[in-house]
């Protein structure tokens, strides 16, 4: 008898602290005041709701949304359970960050592919129909800015984990070729970032990407920069060198991107690379890029800047691909089109029918 009523103590004694949390919880959640913005997600925090024709489930679900939103601490809970699953080695499988090995994390996520790895492993491959529709896609846009005296080139960033795959769970290794290689082969006169970025890192040790972010860091985005010098160099001689310059690493003191999506931004650290150009360069440059980018293109342009006078830029998503009739209308030299690896799918999209023309 003793012993179970030890146990019903001890269940409502349980009970009765987090009844306590809840209600301490729920009044800081009243008197203190917040931001209205959230930092970690960069979003608006949704307001407190209004009792209008939607009735009281309609009230009730603005209002789970605010209390969500406003929860007070709610990301030092967020951190300290991360923290708890990083140190037990239990934060991966189905979540948006992996944590790999020597304090390496990775982007979970394909856009379009909710199996995110699954198919860096070569899980779920392009079907013949789309691979052919690829390389047509991309053979037209070529052709047809050859045509027009347009210099084009597709450059794909590679994904880390396909650069520093050692770094990840054993359970995601590589079982056969991806989408990404079938890419590679269906148009081999692509540049092949891949195959460039993993014979340099098996000849250097500085690294081409952060540990805890998902973009490569400037050391990586100047060998991609250089590779299209290389090959627009034939065409313009006297163009601007950029392969005279110097790297710096400093520690950062804190985690990129992928730290901050687990809110461990206080946990890693990570390293910086700096940039700078030995010489004044007194060559010449390209008058006019139009580039079609993601997020990658900002380690880019510190290099482009060398090589172009003028730089258009147009995001995949809001702006996409322009049209053959834009492109006549501002006359670029080059139209670049800069996707990371995870993006690709965008190449699957019907592009004008004047292209192939």
């Amino acid at each position: 008898m003793r012993k179970v009523n030890k146990i019903m103590n001890f269940k409502n004694g349980v009970t009765f602290i987090f009844l306590f949390f809840l209600a301490l919880n729920f009044l800081a959640f009243i008197v203190l005041k917040q931001e209205s913005t959230d930092g970690y997600s960069n979003k608006i925090k949704t307001p407190f709701p209004k009792y209008d024709s939607t009735g009281v489930e309609g009230f009730m679900i603005g209002f789970e949304k605010h209390f969500n939103d406003y929860l007070p601490f709610k990301y030092k809970y967020i951190s300290i359970s991360n923290f708890s699953k990083v140190k037990l080695k239990a934060l991966n499988a189905s979540n948006n960050v992996i944590v790999g090995n020597n304090d390496w994390l990775f982007y979970n996520a394909c856009i379009f592919d909710s199996l995110g790895l699954n198919e860096y492993s070569g899980c779920k491959k392009w079907n013949k129909n789309q691979v052919d529709k690829v390389a047509k896609n991309i053979t037209a846009i070529k052709n047809w800015c050859h045509k027009n005296n347009i210099k084009f080139e597709l450059i794909i960033c590679p994904n880390k984990q396909s650069i520093y795959s050692e770094y990840l769970p054993s359970c995601y290794a590589k079982q056969s070729d991806n989408r990404c290689d079938q890419l590679m082969n269906a148009v081999p006169s692509l540049i092949n970032l891949k195959s460039i970025f993993l014979n340099h890192k098996n000849q250097s040790k500085q690294n081409l990407y952060y540990k805890t972010d998902t973009h490569w860091n400037l050391f990586g985005a100047y060998l991609a920069s250089k590779e299209l010098y290389n090959k627009w160099k034939p065409f313009y001689p006297e163009l601007n060198d950029i392969s005279k310059v110097l790297f710096k690493d400093s520690i950062i003191p804190n985690g990129l991107d992928l730290a901050n999506m687990l809110v461990l931004n206080d946990f890693y650290k990570d390293s910086y690379t700096d940039v700078k150009f030995e010489t004044q360069n007194n060559g010449k440059k390209i008058p006019k890029l139009l580039i079609v980018h993601d997020s990658f293109l900002g380690s880019m342009k510190p290099f482009l800047n060398q090589l172009f006078s003028s730089i258009t830029t147009r995001h995949l998503y809001s702006d996409g691909i322009p049209t053959p009739e834009y492109l006549l209308n501002y006359k670029p030299d080059v139209f670049v089109i800069e996707y990371v690896e995870r993006y690709k799918e965008c190449l699957l999209w019907d592009i004008h029918p004047d292209f192939f023309k």
